[in-house]
This record gives structure tokens, sequence and C-alpha cells, in this order.
């Protein structure tokens, strides 16, 4: 962490360099500010949010004394994440260089403080950052392959049509001079875009924003350009499309906030069909926001979530979290430090591998596992790797485990697994 700080600063001050007339820089106050940044979480030197910026600013105005020249020195830094396209976030670059050059860095206050909406705490504590600190174990998560990935986030019409509008803009258009409704395109190119791609002007303000939450296109303070995963998206590479929808999800999801994160943890930690009234108990009345109707608000929030393909409902009214949610959950995970256990997928396990998940492994990824196994291979091999991995003493659970799904294949070619159901091992261990 430290090594990629030292990294921007030197790459800030090289650019800097470069700039007439030359911008106020203090490696110092540079190293200051995104040592804070980096001790709160953030993902990286690049990622920043309005948010950020006030947090940071509590930090500073809790110190005895600060840099005179910090916040020109944050300007400049912002600056060069605009102009080298090195800002993480979909912030608008021109509302966190507001929010930069507004907020209050007087030293000597009280210390900061901690606010945090209460509707998060239930999920801070899950993952070990909360009041409690104590981490809910996250068991083995089954991955689907990139191109089942990919496939399933093609079928999100929102991000499509995003897509096709990053696609429209091309190498570049101007941004909006601005207004109550942020940054947007020029009105005229926005009804150019509409009819272009035969939709409806009024979508024109969300699509935009998907796109840019989603990587592929970016702004600066007075264009928009092609972003980060423009051209993995058009070259098609495997998972692009599937990075590109986990990246998107929560700006696809507004306005309802934090409450999508809560649900789709809930959903990926224990891995199998909830009712929004469960959900809605697990976390309490804060994931009503204010409505009165914690069950109905979730019930609302998980509709959306199903049209934008991150869980399934099933016939009775339950929902589960799916393959494009588990890859958006392990994707946010990672980014904020965690380290998630992925297994490796289905095809390529061994037999013990799959036998280890079947005792440890969610709900959602153990159900037929053993029986997509089986089929991704031979069935002789893959029945003498079963006895193979049950031959230890004590794996007599195991043995009737793979005897019963043995019995039930068509054919069953393999010798009759009812003599390992009670394997010599397992006398001899006693």
């Amino acid at each position: 962490m430290t090594e990629s700080i030292y990294s921007a600063v030197h790459a800030c001050l090289d650019w800097a360099r470069t700039v007439e007339p030359r911008p106020v820089l203090d490696p110092d106050s540079l190293l200051f500010l995104l040592t804070a940044h980096m001790d709160v979480g953030a993902s990286g030197p690049g990622d920043w949010s309005t948010s950020d910026v006030h947090g940071i600013a509590r930090t500073v105005r809790a110190r005895e004394r600060v840099p005179g020249d910090l916040r020109e020195t944050w300007l400049t830094w912002c600056d060069f994440l605009v102009d080298q396209g090195r800002l993480l976030s979909s912030e608008s670059p021109r509302g966190l260089r507001a929010a930069i050059a507004e907020v209050d860095l007087t030293p000597g206050g009280p210390p900061p403080e901690e606010l945090t909406d209460g509707a998060a705490l239930p999920i801070l504590d899950r993952l070990g950052v909360g009041e409690n600190g104590r981490p809910e174990a996250v068991p083995p998560v089954v991955p689907a392959g990139p191109v089942e990935l990919d496939a399933a986030a093609h079928r999100c019409r929102p991000l499509t049509d995003a897509a096709r509008l990053a696609e429209w803009v091309g190498t570049g258009r101007p941004l909006s001079s601005g207004g109550a409704g942020g940054d947007t395109l020029l009105e005229s190119d926005a009804d150019e875009a509409a009819a272009d791609l035969g939709l409806s002007p009024e979508r024109m303000s969300g699509l935009f924003a998907v796109a840019r939450g989603s990587g592929l296109l970016r702004t600066t303070y007075t264009c928009v350009l092609p972003g980060r995963a423009a051209r993995t998206w058009l070259d098609g590479d495997p998972g692009a499309a599937a990075d590109v929808w986990a990246d998107a999800l929560l700006t696809m999801a507004e306005p309802h906030g934090v409450t999508v994160f809560l649900l789709l943890t809930d959903l990926f930690v224990h891995g199998q069909a909830r009712t929004p009234a469960q959900l809605a108990q697990a976390y309490g009345p804060e994931v009503a926001l204010g409505d009165g109707d914690p069950d109905g608000h979730v019930h609302q929030v998980l509709e959306v979530l199903t049209g934008l393909g991150a869980v399934d409902r099933l016939a009775d009214g339950r929902f589960l979290v799916t393959r494009l949610g588990d890859h958006f959950m392990v994707r946010q995970l990672r980014r904020s430090g965690a380290d998630p256990v992925v297994a490796p997928p289905v095809a390529e396990m061994d037999a013990a591998q799959v036998l280890d998940l079947l005792e440890e492994g969610r709900p959602v990824d153990t159900e037929g596992l053993l029986e997509r196994w089986v089929a991704a291979r031979d069935t002789e091999s893959a029945v003498l790797g079963l006895f193979e991995a049950t031959s230890t003493p004590g794996s007599r659970y195991r043995r009737r485990r793979v005897a019963r799904l043995l019995a039930a294949l068509d054919g069953n070619p393999a010798p009759s697994p009812r003599p390992y159901a009670h394997h010599p091992a397992d006398h001899g261990a006693r």
C-alpha cells in the first residue's frame, strides 16, 4: 500500500512539471492526504468521492496544525487524477473539485465524528470493521465462468443501452456546462443520441450515469471521454462485460443506496433463498429508509435487483443470489481489502475439493454440485477419483454420499458402491 502511495506522489510530481503555470504541490501534504485516505479504506490513491473529501477534512480539523498549502496541493492532486484518467470512482470531477475547494480545513477543531448510516452498521460488523469487529465467516464461493457471466451481463438491458450510448459518444463529446442535474451531455447531443439509438430522451440522463458508473465513459471538467472499461467491452475480452455490470450495479439500482449492498451481502454470505421478511428482520427497520414498511421496501429493492440480474425470484416468493450477484460481491470485497475464498470452477475441481465444498459451502453452490462435477468428466475417472478421496479413515459419511450418487447414475458403470459405505478403514480407526 505504501509503495502505491509513493508511486502516485512521484507520478503527480512528474505531471506537475509539465503544467504551466506550475501548480502548487507539496509532497509532504500529498503524502498526508493519501495516507489518511488509504487508512479509512480507500481501494487505491485514485479512488476518491466527495464523502472521502469530507472524511479527510474531519481528520484535518482534529489536528493542531496543517500545512498552509494543503488545499492547493489537494486541488492539484484532483486535477492530476482528472487529466490523466486516474480517477477510479464514477464521481463527477467537477463535484469532487468543488468539494475540495469548499470544505472546512481549519485545524484545532473537535475530534472527527463517525458519520455512519444506521442501516450500514450490521454489514460493518459482519465484515469485521464495525463496533463488534467479529466478521462472519464467508464460505467458499463457486464462480461461474467468464463466458456464462458475460452472457448474463448482456441480458441486462440498462447496461447494454448504456454501452450503446458510450459507443455513440465515440472519442469524446463536450460536457454540459452544469446545473442541478449534475454532469450530463449537451441537450442537443442527448436528443441526437436518443434518436440515433431509438431510445426515449428521458432515459439519456440515467443511461449516461450508468455508462460513467460502469467505466464505459469518464468525464473531465469539460469533456465526456471513453472510460477505462470501454476498450475491453468493445473487444469482448472474457469477463469484461461481467466486470462492467458489477461496477455499474449500484448506479443502476439507485436510489436504493445502501439497501442494495445490505441485501446482497446477506444473500451472498448465506447462499440460500430468503423471503423479504427474513431479510428485513436480519437488518432491522433501518432498511426501510423511513417509509415505515421494511418488508415492502425490501421486496421492492429485491424486484429491482431481479430485473438487473443480481438475484433470482423463486416460485415460492423467496429470492436467491445469482452468479452475477456473487461476482459483484467478490469484486467489492476485494476492493475493500477483504480476501473471499473463491473455489475453482466445477470442471477444474478434483474430487477432494468437491467433497470439502459439500461440507463447507453455501447451499447455492452445493446443491447438485456432485452431479455437476461428475457430468463434467468421464464417469470412470470421476468414480475412481471419488473412491480415492474417500479412502481415508473417518470418511464414512462421504462414502455414503458418493454411494447414493453412483447408485442414481444411469447404467452405473462403476463397481457396486454399497461395500464402500462401510470402509475397512473406519473399523480400523476405532
